[in-house]
This record gives C-alpha cells, sequence and structure tokens, in this order.
C-alpha cells in the first residue's frame, strides 16, 4: 500500500526549500537567542559588578561555613546562635589567615627581595651560558621593573589581579559588602530563599527543587575542594618551611586559595613553589619541591578527589580547563574561580528539573552529606 504525500528523505516545504535547511535555520535563531540572551546577561553582570561579585562570594562563602553552622546545631546550639557563630569563627578564621599571610610578607620583605635578586641572576647566568645561550637582558629590566613597581605601590599590584574591582578603595567596599551579605545570608537565608522563589509564582515549587539541587552540589563541591585545598596547602607549606623557604606561610595561603581553580589553579601554584625557592634557594631545592608537588597533586588527584567526590560533581579535566579559561578570559581571576562550580550547579539544577521531582532531604552526594536550606 502506498501512502500519499512524500516520504521523510524527499519531503521539502511549499518554497521547495530541503528539510534539512529548515531544521539547520530552526536551531541556528533558537542558538543565537539563547547565545544574545546568555550575552545580554553577562553583560549586566559585568556592568553590576560592583554588586554581583559580592553577592556571589558570600553564596560561596555561606557554603563555606555551612558545615560548622551545621556541627553547632547538632551539638545542641538553636539556630539563631550557631549562625552566628559560624559566621564569627569564618571571620576570624578569614582575617587571621590573611594577616599572618601578609605579616610575614612584610617582616620578610627585604631579606626576600635580597634573595629574589639573587636567585634571578643565578637563572639569568645559566641561561645566558652553554648549552643555552639565551639573551638574558630583556628579562632581568622587566624584572627590576615588575619589583620597584610593587616596592613603590603594591596596593595597585594586587587590586590589579582583580579586574572586576580594580582599584584599592573598590576593593575595600567589595569587601564591607561582602561581609555583610554574607552575614545576612548565613543567619536569614530561608526567609531570602522563600522570597526568592515566591517570584516565580505557580512555578514556585519548580523553582525550590533547582535550587535545591544546584545549593546542594554547591555545598559538596565546596567541601570537597577545601579538603583538596586544605591538604595540599598544609604538605607543601609545610614542605616549603622544612626547605627554608622565607615565606612558607603565604605560599601555603596561596596555594589554598588557587586550589580552589580547578586544573589551572594546581599548575600555577606548583609553578609558583618551585619558582619561590629556585629564586630564594637554589635548584636543589627547586628540584625537591616540584617532586614533591608532583607527588602530592597526583595524589590529590588519583586518590584523594575519588575518595571525596561523587559522579554528580565529576567533571573531565578537559572540561574544567575549557570552563576556567573561559570564566578568566569573561572574568579574570573571578571568573576562573567561578567557573566549574557554576557549570556544576547549573547542571544539578537541569537535572532536577528534567527528571523526577528530587526529595529536597537527601543528600545530592553519594559519599558527602549535603543539607538543604534548613528550616
Amino acid at each position: 500500500m502506498e501512502l500519499d504525500g512524500p516520504t521523510p528523505s524527499t519531503r521539502t516545504t511549499g518554497a521547495r526549500v530541503p528539510e534539512s535547511l529548515v531544521v539547520a535555520s530552526e536551531w541556528a535563531w533558537r542558538v543565537l537567542l539563547v547565545a544574545v540572551a546568555i550575552g545580554a546577561f553577562v553583560y549586566g553582570a559585568a556592568y553590576l559588578s560592583f554588586v554581583v561579585v559580592p553577592i556571589v562570594v558570600a553564596i560561596f562563602l555561606t557554603a563555606l561555613l555551612d558545615p560548622i553552622r551545621a556541627r553547632l546545631m547538632r551539638w545542641g546550639m538553636s539556630q539563631g546562635w550557631a549562625s552566628g557563630l559560624a559566621f564569627l569563627i569564618g571571620t576570624l578564621l578569614i582575617v587571621t589567615v590573611i594577616g599572618l599571610a601578609v605579616r610575614q610578607v612584610v617582616s620578610n620583605f627585604d631579606e626576600l627581595t635580597t634573595q629574589v635578586n639573587e636567585g634571578v641572576n643565578r637563572v639569568t647566568d645559566m641561561l645566558s651560558k652553554a648549552p643555552f645561550h639565551l639573551k638574558t637582558s630583556g628579562a632581568e629590566s622587566a624584572f627590576d621593573r615588575a619589583l620597584d613597581r610593587f616596592k613603590k605601590n603594591p596596593a595597585s599590584v594586587l587590586s590589579g589581579a582583580f579586574s572586576v574591582l580594580s582599584t584599592t578603595g573598590g576593593l575595600m567596599a567589595g569587601g564591607l559588602l561582602t561581609f555583610i551579605t554574607t552575614l545576612f545570608f548565613v543567619t536569614d537565608r530561608r526567609r531570602i530563599f522563600t522570597g526568592l522563589t515566591a517570584g516565580f509564582g505557580s512555578a514556585s515549587s519548580t523553582a525550590q527543587t533547582a535550587i535545591r539541587a544546584a545549593w546542594n552540589v554547591l555545598l559538596s563541591y565546596v567541601k570537597v575542594t577545601l579538603t583538596e585545598a586544605l591538604v595540599c596547602a598544609t604538605v607543601i607549606g609545610t614542605s616549603t618551611a622544612v626547605v627554608g623557604i622565607p615565606i612558607s606561610f603565604t605560599l601555603g595561603a596561596v596555594v589554598f586559595l588557587l586550589g580552589f581553580i580547578p586544573t589551572i589553579g594546581a599548575i600555577v601554584s606548583g609553578g609558583l613553589v618551585v619558582v619561590a625557592a629556585l629564586v630564594t634557594k637554589g635548584v636543589t631545592q627547586a628540584i625537591v619541591m616540584a617532586i614533591v608537588v608532583l607527588v602530592v597533586q597526583q595524589l590529590d588527584a588519583n586518590v584523594l578527589y575519588p575518595i571525596l567526590t561523587s559522579r554528580r560533581l565529576s567533571l573531565h579535566p578537559l572540561a574544567s580547563l575549557l570552563l576556567v579559561t573561559s570564566g578568566g578570559v569573561v572574568g579574570g581571576l573571578f571568573g576562573a574561580f567561578l567557573a566549574v562550580p557554576i557549570a556544576a550547579m547549573l547542571m544539578a539544577a537541569r537535572s532536577s528539573l528534567v527528571a523526577a521531582p528530587v526529595d529536597a532531604t537527601s543528600p545530592v552526594t553519594d559519599h558527602l552529606e549535603a543539607p538543604t536550606l534548613p528550616t
């Protein structure tokens, strides 16, 4: 029996446009529309970066403080007291670490600059001789200019690393806004969450499901990354102290902070440690620190990370690398820091919307308890 009308392989529109072209055009305008929406969102976030950045950082700090808050509540402390004490503990820890790192750099600044100058001279002399025979005059002059700039105005160098808050005053104001926003998120996030989802009207329950899934993944991501960063920073920082590098605590703090940037953070922090050992102590100590860094990072990637994480948090290293690179291009250091967790949160929210409704009381991960937003 013959069917009326053209077969799928020969069917065309009335204007004789091939179906494949029709499908391609339909996909194209939808993709363009999504790209325009994403571009508008990114532009708006960049334009309001002075507000957006503190809010995003406050969300991450809230997730970071959540285990302390939960532990205090399990010990019998009320919700209000547990939230306030967790915020106080987190603030003291952050201020203490930053203060100790800055104090160590300041107290060893003269010795450090002398050792760095001597180390740079040793490296340039080695590169200018056989078998390299490289011209190092340009590198020496560039290093001298950078060092002089840091001596004259270190604040400008540090603030330049944060392109979203490019002035020292902006950093201070952003830090204050982050502090206040974190305080409200820790102590009153239930009411904030309820008010946010109420704006979705009839879709509020769907929005709550997606936000809970994203929040659970963020909690798990922060726990995993915090554990990894703390272990790596402790081992590498202790090793730098044993080797005799004068800013071992500061290097440990840098390793800890860069541990929150997947893939690239480990490479950059390891390189900084090896370079610091090279310019302050010599080739032998640099080789020792390179071995320590490689061993620690391999154990972290192949032993610690698989134990801590679940499949919901797993991303292929290439995906992490591309996300971090794209985030760095868009938002500098801040964008590189946020790229992977935001992608994981969006994936979790999408999965919760396309799959069966998620039980708000069940953990998202297999190996880590990830509580939902508390009542």
